[in-house]
């Protein structure tokens, strides 16, 4: 007996279900949905100057062992090196500096800046507006494309179930997001995209198969697609010293798992429905 996608389709909505309780617990707790970085929340800046080059990579280390976690970024100054460390509003200067000494570099000069939310917030929105647009967008693009509603349903649905799940996943990791972090998250929608337009490119092709078997030949090609992405992205976790590099391969690792749930489920059990109906009613598959 197959085991048909649409027998399945109480998984991705106990997932959405559960994302969903997720999100709201971390709003109770936080007053925010996500968890956020620094640079999404704001915090304190400090702008140190040195005679000497600054080992970036261990300072960053230290900072993020120190504090939860931070920023840093190197400078070239005119008086020789520097660098910026920005953590949250709860650390003090000194704290900042008597870290920066223990690691034997000795600044020629510092200076502190407090950075409120108000970037983070814009960005926010900026965010949420433009996928918005995009799901819109993708929505008439698909709907134009195969001429069929469900298809579009279905992908739409898929993409957002898939963002919902990936933000859930965060917060029980404890993974703070920051401005890369969302760069991750439009990666990932497109990949989300990607995946379902194979998947219902298979499908809806005209032909004597049957659902099931358009279905597998899909999943060969959607499961080494996204088998091949993931091994990359864990790489990258595991070799990559960037904070950048690894906050948007910690989103697109999650997003890719996910995403088998919400593409190879619940879409595919939209679409095995769909076509179950369409073939009654026409009295042949793919008519």
């Amino acid at each position: 007996m197959e085991l048909k996608p649409s027998k399945l389709m109480f998984i991705p909505v106990l997932l959405f279900a559960a994302s969903v309780g997720v999100l709201l617990m971390t709003y109770v707790d936080t007053g925010e949905f996500v968890l956020k970085d620094v640079d999404l929340k704001g915090g304190t800046l400090v702008t140190i100057s040195t005679e000497d080059p600054i080992d970036i990579k261990l300072l960053e280390k230290e900072v993020d062992k120190e504090f939860g976690s931070g920023i840093v970024s190197g400078l070239k100054t005119p008086s020789g090196y520097g660098a910026t460390i920005q953590v949250e509003h709860t650390i003090s200067l000194a704290q900042v500096m008597n870290l920066v000494r223990s690691l034997n570099i000795e600044p020629i000069d510092y200076s502190e800046q407090t950075i409120g939310p108000v970037l983070g917030n814009l960005f926010f929105e900026q965010v949420r507006n433009s996928l918005i647009i995009a799901f819109v967008m993708m929505s008439v693009v698909i709907f134009i494309i195969y001429r069929n509603p469900v298809s579009s349903l279905g992908i739409v649905l898929a993409s957002l179930g898939n963002i919902l799940a990936t933000l859930a996943f965060a917060n029980v990791f404890g993974i703070e997001l920051s401005f890369a972090s969302f760069a991750g998250m439009l990666m990932l929608i497109a990949f989300t995209v990607d995946t379902n337009i194979v998947l219902t490119s298979k499908v809806v092709a005209y032909g004597s198969d049957t659902f099931m078997v358009r279905y597998k030949k899909a999943f060969v090609t959607g499961a080494t697609l996204t088998a091949t992405i993931t091994a990359t992205m864990v790489i990258v976790l595991f070799l990559s010293s960037s904070k950048l590099l690894l906050n948007i391969a910690e989103i697109l690792v999650i997003g890719f798992i996910t995403d088998l749930v919400y593409t190879w489920i619940l879409n595919a059990g939209m679409l095995e429905m769909y076509f179950d109906r369409k073939n009654r009613r026409h009295g042949g598959y793919g008519k």
